[in-house]
């Protein structure tokens, strides 16, 4: 059977930690467009405007990064800050390019594979364009499974990382980091993965980008000064979603 390539936009993570491609078994094309984020809600703006006073600067961020990583060698902290990295990017990219959150938002949609199973993977159907799913269920008396095994082609992925071998990744980082307020950090996308996992309750996996997010932008890297100057729109990656309580800490330190 002949298999027409898709590549996905991303890169690494429990998702997959080493590049996320994806195809559709069958002779039929199909294609996806990247989709732009709904705007912000009230609620999302008033949160995003309160939070602009506690945005970490980069002196900021440098001083907590030197705490954080006090006592690790420099191989240790570069296997670090390259995981979390690469983690990040590839929820970022299927955040801002493939409807991530949407997608999951169905606890059972084949994007879970993601957390369940590694090497070549399904995470979703892709029909040939003019077939009217709801016509021919109606008319064959097809159930929504039914018409996509008999009609639709598998897109597929390779999925490096599921849930458990991330999770057995981040406990080896764990186990080299000196800190623990960076401890706690890693263990909470631990808790997080693990709980997507378990429950597919999507609100698990916005949590654990939202994680990885400031954890790479605003504490391993900063993210205005180490990526900005490389992209066109540095929106996203000056965005703080306030996650760290390494800077809580250090602001009720200092009154």
């Amino acid at each position: 059977m002949n298999r027409a390539k898709i590549m996905l936009i991303s890169g690494i993570l429990a998702l997959t930690l080493a590049g996320c491609s994806a195809a559709v078994r069958g002779t039929g094309d199909a294609s996806a467009s990247a989709s732009i984020p709904a705007p912000p809600t009230a609620q999302a703006e008033a949160e995003a405007a309160v939070m602009v006073d506690s945005i970490p600067t980069e002196t900021d961020v440098l001083a907590a990064r030197e705490q954080a990583l006090e006592g690790m060698s420099p191989d240790q902290i570069e296997r670090l800050t390259e995981a979390i990295k690469a983690a990040n990017l590839c929820l970022e990219q299927k955040y801002l390019f493939n409807d991530l959150f949407e997608k999951l938002e169905d606890p059972d949609s084949l994007y879970w594979n993601y957390f369940h199973q590694t090497g070549e993977i399904q995470i979703g159907w892709a029909v040939e364009g003019g077939l009217d799913m709801a016509s021919i269920c109606e008319q064959e008396n097809l159930t929504e499974q039914e018409f996509y095994t008999k009609y639709g082609k598998a897109v597929v992925a390779n999925n490096r990382y599921d849930a458990d071998a991330f999770i057995t990744l981040l406990q080896e980082l764990i186990a080299e980091v000196q800190n623990e307020n960076l401890d706690a950090e890693l263990q909470s996308i631990i808790d997080e993965t693990e709980q997507a996992k378990e429950t597919h309750i999507v609100e698990h996996v916005n949590h654990l980008y939202k994680k990885l997010h400031d954890l790479d932008y605003f504490l391993l890297r900063y993210g205005p000064a180490d990526v900005g100057p490389y992209v066109k729109d540095d929106s996203t990656i000056s965005k703080y979603y306030g996650t760290l309580s390494i800077y809580t800490i250090q602001h009720d330190g200092n009154g």
